[in-house]
């Protein structure tokens, strides 16, 4: 069992962040001791700490571009979900994908994309365990993205800054 306190695991969080150079915002949320959003190299991810829960989860939202949704038939965002979600499951990721519904009550998601996230149980907070998921989380990332651009023939670009606010767009 960690000694560390929600207000010490907050604390080194933030301060691993800051310390490897990424802009550390905090969200306040009712349902959350703590919501930091965070750029970590080419993404942003939030890195929420649920109330009386013993975990920190990390999570980033990329929706489909624009230009993909314009070459993303039915059967190719099929074949790009399949093999998306082959390599989730062979990496211990957890992948899910977004869809707007019509007559979705609250906030619609923009459109079509995924989300991948990972968890931090309280006895394994170390910066070692922060930075393993975090470049995990990333890679995931870059890897479905990879697979979408290969499902839409499309080529990869570098990808726009995304605003500070909402989810990662990318092409």
């Amino acid at each position: 069992m960690s000694t560390l306190t929600p207000d010490e695991i907050k604390d080194k969080v933030r301060e691993w962040f800051s310390a490897e150079g990424s802009k550390v915002e905090s969200i306040t949320n009712p349902r959350a001791e703590f919501v930091f959003k965070v750029k970590f190299m080419r993404f942003f991810f939030t890195v929420v700490r649920p109330n009386e829960r013993d975990f920190i989860q990390i999570e980033s939202q990329v929706m489909i571009s624009p230009q993909h949704l314009k070459v993303l038939t039915g059967e190719k965002m099929k074949q790009f979900q399949m093999e998306a979600m082959k390599f989730a499951f062979s990496q211990g990721i957890n992948l899910g994908f977004i869809q707007p519904r019509p007559g979705q009550q609250g906030q619609k998601p923009p459109g079509p994309g995924f989300v991948v996230s990972d968890r931090i149980y309280d006895d394994a907070v170390s910066n070692d365990r922060i930075w393993q998921t975090m470049r995990r989380l990333h890679s995931a990332v870059d890897m479905v993205i990879a697979l979408l651009n290969d499902a839409t023939g499309q080529t990869p670009g570098k990808a726009p800054e995304p605003p500070d606010q909402g989810p990662s767009y990318y092409t």
